[in-house]
């Protein structure tokens, strides 16, 4: 004799998305993310009510003069659930996330974020946003606002991560010298116009010299204490995932 035991748990890996799945005997909950729309953002990590998504490294980074440089930034940042059994499947994460990276199915179905049933009950109002083409062809949802500094005493010589991993292409860095000289001056520059406030720079500069400060979320309508006034401030809290 079989037994199966719910709720059941899994985890489906691939190279462009990864799922996490909880099966109860009549429902089934999906929570997938797009690796290809995923910047690194840190929005998800920061604002997910159960702290079940992380950031994880997909490659190796080197260590330079006792610092750690990442070369390899594209796969940097992708968002990892790290242990299937902490999310409730709330769907918070895919409302809030500027590149439509994470989606929420229910029995195989996918929900539109503003379908999820945390908007429907006004625990979530509603954002108001707007939607940015970038260089790349891709789009950002745009609801916050705010400012990006810099520290150049922080500033590590030669890299270049802020500039490389920015997806609107607001930070441009220009090496002055070799770019594998840890000593190479490099100068940044930050173009307002095109920075939407998403914090990959932050979360990908490795020695913290970048401050992102996130001053207004837009939004409007009715919500629920305190749900919501706790991810707001999830939202704008200065935390490296």
């Amino acid at each position: 004799m079989v037994f199966i035991i719910f709720p059941k748990i899994s985890r489906e890996i691939n190279k462009n998305v990864e799922s996490v799945h909880l099966q109860f005997l009549t429902e089934r909950f999906d929570l997938t993310i797009d690796k290809d729309k995923c910047v690194g953002c840190g929005v998800c990590s920061r604002i997910c009510p159960k702290e079940a998504i992380v950031k994880k490294i997909l490659d190796e980074p080197i260590r330079f003069k006792g610092k750690q440089i990442i070369k390899k930034i594209k796969h940097y940042l992708i968002p990892f659930v790290r242990d299937p059994n902490t999310c409730v499947y709330c769907g918070t994460c895919t409302y809030l996330c500027p590149f439509d990276a994470l989606r929420l199915k229910v029995n195989n179905q996918v929900i539109e974020p503003d379908q999820l049933p945390i908007v429907q009950k006004k625990a979530l109002p509603k954002l108001e946003y707007e939607i940015k083409k970038l260089e790349s062809g891709k789009t950002a949802k745009v609801y916050t606002s705010g400012t990006i500094t810099i520290d150049t005493n922080k500033c590590a010589g030669g890299c270049t991560n802020c500039a490389q991993a920015c997806p609107t292409g607001a930070i441009k860095a220009t090496v002055k010298g070799d770019p594998n000289d840890y000593n190479a001056e490099v100068l940044l520059e930050i173009f307002d116009d095109k920075c939407i406030f998403c914090g990959t720079c932050y979360h990908a500069c490795p020695t913290s010299a970048l401050t992102l400060i996130i001053d207004k979320v837009k939004y409007s309508g009715e919500y629920n204490d305190p749900f919501w006034p706790t991810i707001v401030e999830k939202l704008k809290l200065k935390k490296r995932v």
